[in-house]
């Protein structure tokens, strides 16, 4: 028979200030820790304290003062302890859930199973109430059922502790499993008794003393939670000292292994190659013009096309290779055995030609290549620090040879490496000091032999060296940034020049002005040719801008934002060099071009070649389907000039009608032009 006296209430006031105990020292812990899973199971044990409160309060009431089920204050302290007693059971296993899967509970979730569990609660507090005070149906609902799920739910969390112990240095998850599996079997115990009570009418004579097992199950559990915690904390500190060195020797971006890293690495690798008498390489990537991809795109898109070429490029290499980022957009790998210096050349190439496919960022298709310098030890170098900077020094020689391609250091290249500092100071000194100047182009008109535009070619007048083509310095400013200033010189005095050859000579003269891929890609260039145009007071239609199609192709979309919003200026846009890099037919209808350039490597072996040839017609053909003008390039034989002009080319320039010339002596090469038409007429 269930009894009220002074054991059972001494074990009740036991076991509520066991779990109030557990609830601040639980408490006292999220403070500390801010672990969402000792929230829930502080609130569990609070929860328990006050079901231990309203449970004996309700016991008290029935059989000590004999108060009927069906008087208010019963149903309410009923439905309050079912309610906090199936609450307590959902905290613990949201607790269980956050421990072992080391993430917080969805809170829609949450607040959604604490609102079906307390209406589900409330149902079993409601039913068979009447007018007697104990009945063993009304118990067995109340206290039998609770039991019964309490069992399966401490049972499951036990059987979920047992699987992952093994993932987990020490015994907290060991202690709290067989904590949470006695405390299963003995609510398990306790639903038997109900179910004997209420099916045999048979009460056990000792259920007044299962509350001394219960506390002592209590005590296991509370103090099985705290190891758990401390394993947890222990752990978390372990993997927060692994992520730790993980950063400090790794890019955070990408992943890869940095430049401390690469460098203990290639400490290690130099040491294994002395003992063994064996070669290693040493690869310096730099992406070409990536700067102007994330001036024009954003960094976002920047970094998302780093991780992209990162993958990319260790996807190219072996297991036991290294390929770290040293920073921005240089990359660097070590190959710690190779048989042949071909080995590494092959190597080099297999990354060239994976790059070269475009990229998919986002809803963009971008293109970008790399310039790669090599260096092999012993040849070039006996210590990580030699075979690195030799290394850079090579793949700058790379971006002297036209980028996107690996060279092999050679000692010299230390030397040039100096030269090209060397030669960028004296750039910039050119600059301010006027060194620089315009020569000029003269483009016919195939079918008339008219000169019906120029295109302005930048000349450096070096005080000791002479007249300099672009070959010589352009390279080194468009590394050094100084080719955006010189570009935007250069439109402005190739401008104003041919304005002012338009009133004295031919108002219908136009002018085509290159554009460099980073001057092409400043944020600005649009306003910057409106201003260029209005100063000068240059009709928008008598200027060509040039861009070379792998500078187009490089960010596609971006070009035909931008020259979409050039064309609205009045200016016509010829694509130069086509046919050397990589368009697709698709991209050249959108582009809003006017003129294709034909590049002279195509030209030049026009008569002798027939792939040539055939390319020459075909670019022809397609670029006249599309409402295009075609002007070829490098026209330097009358044989030439023949062929072009059966194929109905547009426009030539070339050695064959004129050398670039000085402005002075292009205005006398345009009158004497002018004159002798004049005369012929």
């Amino acid at each position: 028979m269930l009894e009220f006296n002074l054991v059972v209430v001494a074990m009740i006031a036991a076991q509520t200030l066991a779990a109030i105990v557990m609830a601040v020292l639980l408490l006292g812990f999220f403070r500390q820790y801010h672990k969402s899973y000792l929230r829930h199971w502080m609130l569990s044990w609070a929860a328990l304290a006050i079901f231990q409160v309203l449970s004996g309060l309700g016991l008290g009431l029935a059989v000590r003062w004999h108060i009927a089920s069906d008087d208010p204050a019963r149903i309410a302290i009923s439905a309050l302890a079912g309610i906090i007693g199936y609450l307590q059971i959902a905290w613990l296993l949201f607790g269980v859930y956050e421990i072992l899967r080391r993430r917080p509970v969805r809170i829609r979730f949450y607040w959604r199973s604490l609102i079906v569990i307390a209406v589900a609660a409330l149902v079993p507090s409601l039913l068979f109430i009447g007018p007697d005070a104990v009945s063993s149906t009304r118990y067995f609902m109340r206290v039998g059922l609770h039991s019964l799920i309490s069992s399966a739910a401490f049972l499951g969390a036990s059987y979920a502790f047992w699987r992952a112990r093994t993932r987990r240095r020490g015994i907290g998850f060991t202690m709290i499993a067989v904590a949470l599996f006695l405390y299963g079997i003995e609510q398990l115990h306790r639903f038997g008794m109900s179910a004997a009570w209420q099916f045999f009418d048979t009460q056990t004579a000792y259920i007044v003393y299962v509350g001394y097992l219960d506390f002592l199950l209590q005590s296991m559990l509370g103090m099985s939670m705290i190891a758990c915690l401390l394993e947890d904390e222990r752990e978390a500190t372990e993997l927060a000292t692994v992520e730790m060195e993980r950063l400090a020797y790794h890019d955070a971006m990408t992943g890869l292994p940095n430049r401390p890293l690469y460098m203990d690495r290639l400490i290690l690798a130099l040491a294994q190659a002395g003992r063994s008498n064996q070669r290693l390489a040493v690869f310096f990537l730099d992406l070409d013009r990536f700067k102007d991809i994330n001036d024009s795109l954003g960094h976002s898109v920047g970094d998302a096309l780093l991780k992209a070429v990162a993958e990319r490029i260790r996807r190219c290499v072996r297991e036991g290779d290294t390929v770290a980022r040293f920073g921005g957009d240089e990359f660097t790998l070590l190959i710690p055995r190779i048989d042949q210096v071909e080995d590494a050349a092959k190597i080099a190439q297999k990354i060239l030609e994976t790059l070269k496919i475009p990229f998919i960022i986002g809803e963009r298709e971008l293109f970008v290549t790399t310039s790669i310098g090599i260096t092999v030890y012993p040849n070039d170098g006996a210590d990580p620090e030699t075979l690195v900077r030799n290394a850079d020094s090579a793949m700058y020689r790379a971006k002297d040879a036209g980028r996107d391609n690996y060279q092999l250091y050679a000692p010299a290249m230390n030397a040039r490496a100096l030269e090209r500092l060397a030669l960028e100071n004296l750039l910039r000194k050119a600059l301010s000091q006027k060194e620089l100047i315009l020569h000029f182009q003269p483009v016919v008109e195939v079918s008339s032999k008219n000169i019906v535009g120029v295109e302005a070619l930048i000349r450096w007048n070096h005080p000791e060296l002479g007249l300099l083509s672009p070959a010589h310095f352009i390279s080194t400013a468009e590394t050094s940034g100084l080719i955006v200033p010189i570009g935007n010189w250069v439109l402005r005095t190739a401008c104003h020049q041919v304005k002012m050859w338009q009133k004295r000579i031919d108002p219908d003269l136009t002018v085509a002005v290159n554009l460099s891929a980073r001057q092409f890609q400043q944020a600005n260039i649009v306003e910057e040719i409106a201003r260029t145009l209005e100063e000068t007071d240059l009709d928008a239609e008598s200027l060509e801008l040039e861009i070379t199609e792998s500078n187009a192709m490089q960010n596609a979309e971006n070009t035909i934002y931008t020259l979409r919003e050039l064309k609205a200026l009045g200016v016509r846009i010829a694509m130069d060099d086509f046919g050397t890099g990589y368009s697709s037919l698709n991209y050249l209808k959108r582009f809003p071009i006017d003129i294709l350039k034909l590049d002279q490597s195509f030209v030049r072996e026009v008569n002798h070649d027939a792939t040539d040839a055939a390319i020459v017609s075909a670019v022809i053909s397609m670029a006249h389907s599309l409402d295009l003008k075609v002007i070829a390039e490098g026209v330097e034989t009358e044989e030439q000039l023949a062929f072009l002009t059966k194929q109905r080319c547009d426009r030539i320039q070339g050695y064959l009608f004129s050398a670039p010339l000085a402005p002075d002596q292009l205005e006398a090469y345009l009158l004497q032009r002018k004159s002798s038409i004049a005369a012929a007429r």
